[in-house]
């Protein structure tokens, strides 16, 4: 039988045992001898690893359609503002697309998954050759 807390009356709480830890025997206050066996728990949960293909880079700026992408924290429009700017002036032929002007329920912390491909999907629509994203404080 698997066990996953066990607090014996003469101990003050369950020990601690490290991850590696094997079953350990504990002598009971009647004198005999337990077996006890820990179990650790990551309540996190267990993570599903997967690869992705990664973009292909861009050589150049010129002619391309760069999406600017917000979350809503305090300053981050301040700074894409600013990098558009910056853009512009280096890079006559870019195309800025400030996407947190034209559709603001995407600025948000996504927080969940359908969320996030909610605004992936959104993105995706507006055909950028670059996202930048901001976060701020």
């Amino acid at each position: 039988m698997r066990q996953r807390k066990k607090v014996l009356p003469h101990l003050p709480a369950a020990p601690v045992l490290p991850a590696f830890s094997t079953p350990q025997t504990v002598q009971e206050a009647s004198g005999s001898s337990q077996q006890q066996e820990w179990e650790l728990i990551i309540p996190t949960g267990e993570i599903k690893k997967s690869s992705v293909d990664l973009a292909p880079r861009i050589s150049a700026l010129d002619g391309k359609t760069v999406v600017l992408r917000w979350n809503g924290k305090n300053n981050g429009d301040v700074a894409l503002n600013r990098l558009a700017e910056l853009f512009l002036e280096k890079y006559s032929t870019v195309k800025i697309v400030k996407s947190y002007e034209m559709d603001k329920s995407i600025n948000i912390i996504s927080a969940s998954a359908q969320n996030s491909q909610r605004i992936t999907d959104y993105l995706k629509t507006l055909r950028p050759d670059l996202v930048i994203a901001a976060t701020a404080d």
